[in-house]
């Protein structure tokens, strides 16, 4: 085993009867990093992450938390997991709830509620620390959930969805959060997100899977030279007239138009989409607005990558 490795697998299956939710994945997360984990709807994230947890057992194959057996008190005791839908007692006070989560881990009775209320103040719960958890919103929720997996202080978070039911206010301070923890606290996070865009904004690391398995991982600088070069970004005075004399060229595989009135394009041939652009702006006397080749984004690499499993 890799002792820089906070999470490692080797194989990692989940079968459900016949189905196969997890097919034999591999994962190296370090220590101290923030690790994106994405993919569709059903492709087997949450799965992984409760094998990880030891909320539930693997078919075939091993994996560790920090050396330790997956599933193991010693694991356990090291992770920090907040699902997508927690469950709450909603008759209790928020303060209340997370001083009984704390001595649930372990957490002295002297030390428990400050912890409780230190975590609540640090969330922006802090005015909430004597109301019922039933009369808190989605995203506050979100945020309970969060505190209830820090209660303990673990070494590895592990977070399914934590910006779900935020509005975007809420979405920045969470991952300034958790960028926070990484960098201050060289706590270890694994977490998986569908808003690609903030995703990008904090992860060192990114694994994508779908159907169950692994279809491309590494750092973010790799990954972003590796699917970078074949996308451009275009607007125009008559954007849907250029884009419909660019279409009929076959000259990109994918296209799409951004809240912004820019045309994003993936084209396999970079120099014949150049020459073109600058052909039909000029032939159809349309003001060019921009033009660039784009540093491929969190976004445009799950693009691409879904796009190519799709076509497998």
């Amino acid at each position: 085993m890799d002792s820089s490795l906070m999470i490692e697998t080797r194989n990692l299956t989940k079968r459900f009867g016949d189905f196969t939710a997890v097919d034999g994945i591999n994962l190296a997360v370090q220590q101290g990093t923030i690790h994106g984990f994405v993919g569709p709807n059903g492709a087997g994230k949450t799965t992984t992450m409760k094998m990880l947890t030891g909320a539930i057992w693997c078919s075939q194959g091993e994996g560790y938390i920090k050396g330790h057996e997956i599933g193991s008190t010693p694991a356990k005791q090291i992770i920090g997991y907040s699902p997508e839908h927690a469950f709450f007692y909603n008759d209790m006070v928020a303060s209340d709830y997370l001083s009984y989560m704390a001595r649930i881990c372990g957490v002295e009775r002297s030390e428990a509620r400050k912890k409780a209320l230190d975590l609540l103040n640090w969330l922006d719960l802090g005015g909430f620390a004597e109301s019922k958890v039933g009369g808190f919103s989605a995203g506050m929720k979100q945020r309970l959930g969060l505190a209830q997996a820090l209660i303990h202080e673990p070494e590895l978070l592990i977070l399914d969805e934590p910006t779900a039911n935020m509005d975007p206010s809420g979405r920045i301070s969470i991952l300034d959060k958790l960028r926070e923890l990484s960098h201050e606290s060289n706590v270890t996070i694994f977490l998986s997100s569908h808003i690609l865009s903030e995703l990008e904004q904090v992860v060192d690391f990114m694994t994508m899977i779908d159907r169950g398995r692994i279809v491309v991982e590494g750092n973010m600088t790799e990954l972003r030279r590796r699917f970078s070069g074949n996308h451009f970004l275009l607007k125009t005075s008559q954007n849907e007239k250029i884009l419909e004399v660019i279409k009929e060229k076959g000259l990109f595989r994918e296209s799409w138009t951004d809240t912004e009135d820019f045309i994003h394009m993936i084209s396999d041939d970079t120099t014949a989409l150049r020459k073109v652009v600058v052909e039909v702006v000029v032939q159809t006397g349309a003001e060019l607005e921009h033009f660039s080749e784009e540093r491929a984004s969190l976004q445009d690499i799950y693009r691409k990558t879904m796009s190519m499993e799709e076509e497998e």
